[in-house]
């Protein structure tokens, strides 16, 4: 059995997490660089899933600044390692109203 160890960026705050997605995000962190930009196309090839499913993680993903569009053309990359303060992580977050 092929175990995968779940990237911690993978987690977002802005959606529901569930398996599935914090599995596709971690291949699709795991196909990218810090340093040079990957395509959909390529990263779709990496990951195995279709380039619409990798465009909407990557769309995502971007909202919360873990990755990044190359404003020059096409292309994605890994966001810049931000961490925030202890302050910051401790704050309580407003709840959305169900």
């Amino acid at each position: 059995m092929n175990t995968l160890t779940l990237d911690r960026r993978a987690y977002l705050h802005w959606i529901r997490n569930i398996e599935r997605g914090l599995t596709r995000r971690t291949e699709i962190l795991q196909a990218l660089s810090i340093e040079d930009w990957r395509s959909v196309a390529e990263i779709a090839e990496n990951v195995k899933v279709t380039t619409a499913t990798i465009l909407y993680h990557l769309h995502n993903m971007e909202r919360e600044k873990v990755v990044e569009r190359n404003p020059d053309g096409k292309g994605w990359k890994l966001g810049p390692i931000q961490q925030s303060s202890l302050e910051d992580f401790l704050k309580p977050r407003r709840r959305r109203k169900k």
